[in-house]
């Protein structure tokens, strides 16, 4: 039996599982390489693959030793995203790497699509063992993917081309908005006590911030962390742009928003809940902090959090400044 019929097998089987609708095993680049379930179009299985290896290369940037599965939560579906490198099977990996089937690179992943009521139980133990199957199907057939190499003819590439928004000879908007800049005093001390309030109840906290849209810091707290402040910068960054393209995964899947992504390490759990246009995000030890009881105070915070926010947008001044009116009344003694 060919590589692929035998993954197309044990997908098959993560697809039998109550409420799952799809999966696909998918190369770091977003080339996908087999799926089981009912998809609109082959575009639409391209689209999501490569939404799905956005976040998941993200994803592997913020943890790149331990993570074990990324899951996006919305209204009308879950989303989960596992590397074929999971640090669950170490021994499996060993011997994959030293055949070089598999590298240390996380290059292979497989990415779920399921009801929001599903049992996710049944889903992380039969993807596990789903992983499992695949690795061992590499072992014994000694083959491994390649991507296909994409030709473009000229046809091809209009395609492409027509497919962006493309506007052209359009004057810049040099006006730029000033909620984005600051919160008032007031905002930021009942953020910041947010925040605290929140360490005091997590003992396992590492580290929590409050990023509004672009991904800027608003209010953080380190806690039981190596992380320093430039550091934290770049994690709010990148878990924002995780956020977004997760966001763009589930509106290409269900014409949904995306409103809470978990991130499961071996040592250590990273939650980001969507708030509007901002993210309140934290990343939580696993010593002495239960899965089922952070879900259930996470959403306690969040919604203080937003609160603020809606607060802070609402009593903020709307003003833009002109960046030529400003400069122009620049004076350099």
């Amino acid at each position: 039996m060919h590589l692929q019929e035998k993954i197309k097998i044990h997908l098959d089987q993560i697809k039998q599982i109550k409420g799952v609708e799809n999966a696909v095993l998918t190369q770091r680049d977003g080339n996908p390489i087999q799926s089981s379930g009912v998809w609109f179009s082959k575009d639409e299985i391209f689209n999501v693959c490569s939404a799905a290896s956005a976040i998941f290369n993200v994803g592997i940037h913020l943890h790149p030793k331990d993570l074990k599965y990324i899951l996006i939560e919305g209204k009308k579906a879950k989303i989960l995203i596992a590397p074929l490198n999971s640090p669950l099977h170490s021994s499996l990996n060993k011997i994959l790497e030293k055949q070089m089937i598999l590298n240390s690179n996380h290059e292979f992943f497989v990415a779920i699509t399921a009801q929001p009521n599903v049992n996710l139980g049944g889903i992380f133990l039969q993807t596990n063992e789903c992983l499992k199957k695949i690795k061992t199907s590499l072992i014994t057939s000694g083959e491994s993917f390649k991507p296909p190499l994409i030709q473009f003819d000229n046809q091809k590439i209009q395609n492409i081309i027509n497919g962006f928004d493309i506007k052209e000879n359009e004057e810049f908007n040099l006006k730029i908005s000033s909620f984005s800049l600051s919160f008032s005093e007031n905002i930021s001390i009942e953020l910041r006590k947010v925040l605290n309030d929140f360490s005091l109840t997590i003992p396992d906290l590492k580290y929590a911030f409050i990023s509004i849209d672009g991904g800027f810091v608003a209010s953080k707290i380190l806690k039981n962390s190596r992380v320093n402040n430039d550091e934290l910068d770049n994690i709010s960054a990148m878990s924002y742009s995780v956020f977004q393209t997760a966001n763009r995964c589930s509106w290409l899947l269900k014409k949904m928003h995306t409103e809470n992504i978990l991130i499961d390490c071996d040592n250590s759990f990273q939650f980001i809940n969507g708030l509007g246009k901002s993210i309140f995000s934290s990343e939580i030890g696993k010593a002495r902090q239960k899965l089922g009881l952070l879900r259930l105070l996470l959403p306690q915070f969040s919604k203080k959090i937003n609160n603020l926010i809606k607060k802070a947008s609402e009593i903020q001044e709307y003003r833009t400044f002109d960046v030529k009116k400003l400069l122009g009344d620049l004076v350099i003694k």
